[in-house]
């Protein structure tokens, strides 16, 4: 099932909306609580799933609970009912989040905080889950540094409560947790559902098709030490975390995966293949499919091409037909992962559950073919030959074994037929 995924919505000053000063209320710019509410409608009658940001590790320092510039809130009152909300020291300063001041951290050693964000029964993350806006999950925005007393204190304790709130409300609702790095404790099935997929998925993707680090500094990284990367990524997590991992090429926070490449059309669609077809949820970042470019973060929140002239439509084609052999093949929703090959330039694994098998062979050099025999015997039941998505080529399994040539900078995505 589809779902879209939006950035924070809740009224603030800021353009960018991680810094809420009501979250109650969705900001009059985006049309208020009256237009969330018809976009919710709009998105279930498609049988899609609606994910909303949510930002309470701090608040703007315009927030009323904080109020930065008046004599009300916590920073002008010692006395405010909401001080205790923050951590102040006895001169007055405060925990922001990254030492940025119109941020201030909230403190959740606070038992009223606990139930405005989301233990009460009109706690902020059961609220939204209810009628008439019945969202279907929450996007936990920098969650591992949420915590007690301006630190990330006790943090597994309140997220572990934070899911159990979340799942009374609603128990097929989708617990997403923002993890740029390795984020194993958080997914043992008692705190998030997924995570965004920045170290178990982008950072190796990154390294092996761009050759650049998250720095942006040349890397090295072959298929076999992109096959041991993503192996130990899976091994960490249980099998139903690993299905609900939130995998991306880019987002809002990082350069736009299409310009890393040098703007590469072949080795944008073989990472395009993996994304739709390696374990976990895909996800894709606004613009993606039609070839938007964009540098660090701003540059990569340009807006939409809405003029179809625009785009680059060879790649739009790509992401549909990914998008539609992932609905088709229950193997790259539930299927268990097998790697069949893993060298210096090409890389190939299968999804498999029950009879429903599909392979991704990719190859990144640049300019030669890579040929193979890949002995499926030992690994998948039987079939006599497998079929290319996109160009409907057939490849004969003869004796147990599948030989493939993989063309240079090239994904090929074979189903068993």
């Amino acid at each position: 099932m589809s779902a879209l995924y939006i950035n924070p919505i809740f009224c603030s000053p800021s353009n960018h909306k991680y810094d809420t000063v009501d979250y109650y209320q969705v900001d009059p710019l985006l049309g208020g609580n009256a237009q969330l509410e018809s976009l919710s409608k709009s998105i279930h009658g498609r049988g899609m799933k609606l994910i909303l940001d949510a930002v309470v590790n701090h608040t703007s320092d315009e927030h009323p609970w904080f109020n930065h510039f008046g004599e009300e809130g916590a920073f002008g009152n010692p006395d405010s009912p909401y001080r205790d909300f923050y951590s102040f020291d006895s001169n007055n300063n405060y925990v922001a989040w990254k030492g940025m001041q119109h941020l201030p951290k909230l403190n959740y050693a606070n038992e009223e905080l606990c139930d405005v964000i989301y233990r009460g029964d009109k706690a902020v993350l059961r609220h939204w889950l209810r009628p008439p806006f019945s969202i279907d999950g929450w996007r936990l925005d920098v969650i591992h540094m949420l915590g007690e007393k301006g630190s990330a204190e006790n943090n597994a304790h309140h997220v572990k409560e934070i899911r159990q709130s979340v799942k009374q409300e609603k128990p097929d609702a989708y617990l997403l947790g923002e993890h740029f790095f390795e984020a194993t404790p958080w997914l043992q099935g008692e705190q998030e559902d997924g995570a965004m997929n920045y170290f178990g998925f982008a950072h190796p993707l990154r390294a092996f098709f761009t050759g650049k680090d998250l720095n942006g500094d040349p890397i090295e990284l072959d298929a076999g030490k992109l096959s041991t990367w993503l192996l130990e990524a899976r091994n960490r997590i249980p099998f139903a975390n690993q299905l609900a991992q939130f995998n991306l090429l880019d987002s809002h926070d990082t350069a736009r995966f299409f310009t890393l490449l040098g703007e590469d059309l072949a080795l944008m669609k073989a990472a395009v293949s993996m994304l739709f077809t390696y374990i976990g949820v895909p996800c894709i970042y606004y613009g993606d499919e039609v070839g938007m470019t964009g540098g660090e973060d701003p540059d990569c929140r340009r807006c939409f091409p809405w003029a179809s002239s625009d785009w680059n439509h060879l790649l739009h084609e790509h992401y549909r037909r990914m998008s539609r052999l992932r609905r088709i093949h229950p193997a790259l929703r539930r299927g268990d992962l097998l790697t069949l090959y893993a060298g210096h330039h090409s890389y190939v694994y299968a999804r498999v559950l029950e009879s429903d098998q599909v392979i991704t062979a990719i190859n990144r050099h640049a300019t030669k073919a890579r040929t193979m025999i890949l002995p499926l015997w030992h690994c998948l039941r039987p079939f006599d030959r497998f079929t290319d998505v996109e160009s409907g080529e057939k490849f004969e399994v003869v004796n147990g074994e599948l030989q493939l040539t993989i063309p240079a900078r090239s994904s090929l995505v074979l189903v068993a037929s």
